[in-house]
């Protein structure tokens, strides 16, 4: 079996900056519509799925949800299960556009070249691959696509009312050389009123719950220019003062991995809370700035095999009086929701705030010593040559908990940068070339 994937390089490039183009940010849900998730999404589902019906594959649209490419046939499935949107780019500043591909120093940069645009294209050529070869599965493999992974994943929910859950799977959207346990996702807010003796009028910062914010804007009924100034240089932070608002520059990062980041409201909040101490600016620095694990609001737990609770303040909006935290958990096992919720309820009630749990659960694991764990890893490690790195558990949810007999699989090698939800965000050709390879072995293994 031949696996040389050099030749498909030109192609697997071509299809990835047409993926890159689209602006697929989730703009507003529209669940009757014929674009749920918004025009570029549901423009950029057709292009790909167009694509493969050019290619020769089977094709299915689930109402612009999500769809998928099949190859082969049997009487199981091998479902690969990969996204089309990605998360935004407003507060982040890129060297490039981010959603023009850009090759610049053996670097493939654009929004979605790791997450997930770059591996479901790995995935695609995988097929075409094998295709070319003539090699026909014994199971059906689809290419399962969704448009709504980086908010929920309603697009799956919604596919796999109209599709049966595939026997066995895995998704490519996390790293190598495997995942077989993904924690727990829990997503609150606190919810209150400012305080009569508050001087914040207004605070605008974060996205997306799942993203360590980069930007934090603050505006005061107090000057207190000097003091700002005289803080962001005392400690080395970027900040200024624009059209009256208090700006401060943070770090993204994943919300799996917070201690990557720099929240850039802790900026604001700590700043605050020393040289004009208020109740809000004390709850942040006594429950929440600068402890990614949670210790302060005292639900920080390790479990040997999931490893750390993460907790990461996502969002925080104040306008007329009204006070909103959101906050991203991403919690061992689900065994401990009764002491997350005691936690954030005393909390809130210090206070005088109210908790809002959004959602809470996702736990998924893998028999590490079954089928499907010690074929992906054999592939990856023939294909890689390393031996040395073992499968792991993250914080990070992904579409494989949509299958019980799932895992995430790659991109990411070991050593690499996590640069998921960051500017600037790139995969090296190389390593894209190499998923590739390891996806093509990896179909070829389950289901010859």
């Amino acid at each position: 079996m031949d696996f040389e994937v050099k030749k498909y390089e030109e192609e697997a490039l071509f299809l990835l900056s047409k993926l890159v183009s689209f602006r697929t940010v989730l703009d507003e849900f529209k669940p009757k519509s014929k674009e749920p998730f918004g025009n570029e999404n549901k423009d950029c589902l057709k292009f790909i799925l167009r694509y493969a019906e050019l290619a020769g594959f089977k094709t299915y649209n689930a109402d612009n949800y999500a769809g998928h490419i099949e190859f082969g046939s049997g009487d199981e499935t091998l479902g690969i299960l990969a996204h089309l949107d990605v998360v935004p780019v407003a507060d982040q500043k890129w060297q490039s556009d981010p959603f023009v591909l850009t090759i610049k120093d053996g670097k493939l940069f654009g929004r979605g070249v790791v997450d997930d645009k770059g591996p479901l294209v790995a995935t695609y050529m995988a097929f075409k691959l094998l295709k070319d070869a003539g090699f026909t599965p014994k199971k059906k493999v689809r290419l399962i696509m969704g448009c709504d992974e980086e908010s929920g994943s309603r697009c799956l929910t919604h596919y796999f009312t109209k599709q049966p859950l595939p026997e066995l799977g895995f998704s490519p959207d996390a790293d190598f050389p495997l995942i077989y346990g993904e924690k727990a996702h829990c997503t609150y807010d606190f919810l209150g009123e400012l305080a009569a003796s508050e001087i914040i009028k207004e605070f605008e910062c974060g996205l997306r719950y799942n993203v360590v914010p980069a930007v934090a804007k603050m505006k005061l009924n107090k000057d207190l220019t000097k003091e700002y100034q005289e803080y962001l240089a005392k400690h080395n932070y970027q900040g200024e003062i624009v059209e009256g608002y208090y700006v401060a520059y943070g770090v993204s990062s994943h919300a799996m991995v917070p201690q990557n980041g720099l929240n850039a409201s802790f900026i604001l909040f700590s700043f605050l809370n020393e040289v004009y101490p208020t109740p809000l600016s004390k709850f942040f620095v006594d429950y929440l700035t600068f402890d990614p694990f949670g210790k302060k609001l005292g639900y920080a737990i390790y479990d040997e095999q999931m490893k750390e609770l993460t907790s990461n303040v996502g969002l925080v909006s104040i306008k007329d009086g009204k006070v909103k935290i959101g906050i991203d958990c991403r919690v061992p096992k689900e065994e401990h929701k009764a002491k997350l919720l005691a936690c954030i309820n005393a909390a809130a009630s210090s206070i005088g705030f109210e908790v809002d749990v959004h959602s809470f659960g996702g736990f998924h694991y893998v028999d590490p010593h079954g089928f499907l764990v010690t074929t992906l890893m054999k592939v990856y490690r023939e294909a890689t040559g390393d031996l040395k790195s073992e499968p792991i558990t993250i914080g990070g949810g992904t579409y494989a908990k949509f299958i019980d007999n799932a895992v995430a699989y790659g991109p990411l090698l070991p050593g690499r940068e996590d640069v998921c939800h960051i500017a600037d965000e790139y995969m090296f050709e190389t390593d894209f070339l190499k998923a590739i390879e390891i996806y093509a072995k990896a179909i070829y293994e389950l289901t010859k």
